[in-house]
């Protein structure tokens, strides 16, 4: 479908499986504030948290997906995604490439992105990497990376697998030969967790046993007004300007048939962010009102923190992940704030 120029459909619905009214909201100061209660805490989300080091490039981008949520819904098994498309794309949140070439990757490496529970994928490159948490069968896992030339290397003062320098391509090497780049170059696994990344510095901010990003107030704050997604974005502006922290998500469907639900987060810097998001981030929006039902806009008192909240139904025809892609375009953020700059092309790409 494209996201754009067609009349929009009547907005104000009753999104019964999530509790919300969802109506298109006027920029006056009525939205609501709520506390975080233990229903929307950020779930798994502030517990991977835990595991990456506040120093780090994790700070600035980090991508989550919650892979044990789609198995227990039938939406995916094992193998990957069953029945209902739509979700393909929230599926492969932070797996990249990894995820199209899943059955070579398991078979050469081991590593079955799809039986893992929690997937966080964060930084940018060169200083990015994937942690991925669940079950994994260490010795068989070390086992095949060795047989496909691994050598022992220390990170973050555990043992770990190295198959080349940092950040070295090697074009005759045996990722390039299952279709990867360096994105296993450095691996870390242990019965709980397996950190890779093309080089040592990204595996061991995914290996934190303090100093993490659960213990950043912006953080925590941004993942609890996202409550419990199946898949998330937090990221940080590229330029300073009058929002700290970016989060957006998909709440988690209780059945593949369910509608998608978006939510946006901004840990606002300046207090004019709120009439801006409020006014123009509406199902009237040029870049939405071809895939969105309706919105409801509210606040989330965290940690000593207010986010501004913006909960989004998806038309059904609509992508499932519509805000990440939106923000990932540079087509979210004016719509938030008024210093962020526009699309450059203000073009509207395709959704998926």
């Amino acid at each position: 479908m494209s996201l754009g120029f067609t009349a929009m459909r009547g907005f104000a619905v009753t999104l019964a499986a999530a509790g919300l009214v969802l109506t298109g909201c006027s920029g006056d100061d009525g939205a609501k504030t709520k506390a975080a209660d233990s229903g929307s805490q950020g779930g798994g989300l502030v517990e991977v948290l835990g595991s990456l080091s506040a120093k780090g490039s994790a700070a600035r981008y980090l991508e989550y997906g919650d892979m044990a949520h789609w198995r227990a819904i039938g939406a995916a098994n094992d193998a990957g995604a069953t029945g209902d498309r739509r979700w393909v794309s929230a599926m492969g949140v932070g797996l990249g490439n990894i995820a199209l070439r899943a059955d070579v990757v398991t078979q050469q490496t081991g590593i079955n992105v799809y039986k893992v529970d929690r997937v966080v994928a964060y930084g940018m490159p060169p200083e990015n990497a994937l942690r991925l948490e669940g079950a994994f069968a260490v010795d068989d896992i070390k086992s095949k990376l060795t047989t496909l030339g691994a050598k022992p290397r220390t990170m973050g003062g555990q043992e770990g697998l190295t198959f080349t320098k940092d950040n070295q391509i090697d074009m005759n090497g045996p990722m390039v030969k299952i279709g990867l780049m360096n994105q296993l170059n450095q691996v870390v696994v242990t019965d709980k967790a397996l950190v890779a990344g093309a080089a040592a510095a990204p595996v061991e901010a995914g290996l934190a046993s303090s100093g993490s990003l659960k213990d950043s107030a912006d953080h925590t704050a941004v993942a609890s007004c996202l409550g419990d997604v199946a898949a998330a974005l937090i990221a940080a502006p590229p330029q300073v300007a009058g929002v700290k922290l970016y989060g957006l998500g998909l709440r988690k469907p209780a059945a593949p048939g369910d509608p998608a639900v978006n939510v946006v987060c901004a840990l606002p810097l300046v207090p004019e962010i709120k009439n801006n998001f409020t006014s123009k981030f509406t199902p009237q929006a040029k870049v939405l009102r071809d895939a969105v039902d309706g919105i409801e806009h509210d606040e989330v008192s965290a940690g000593g923190q207010t986010v501004l909240r913006a909960t989004v139904k998806i038309k059904p025809d609509g992508p499932a992940i519509l805000v990440q892609q939106l923000f990932l375009r540079n087509q979210l953020a004016s719509l938030i704030d008024p210093a962020a700059p526009v699309d450059p092309a203000g073009a509207v790409m395709p959704g998926s």
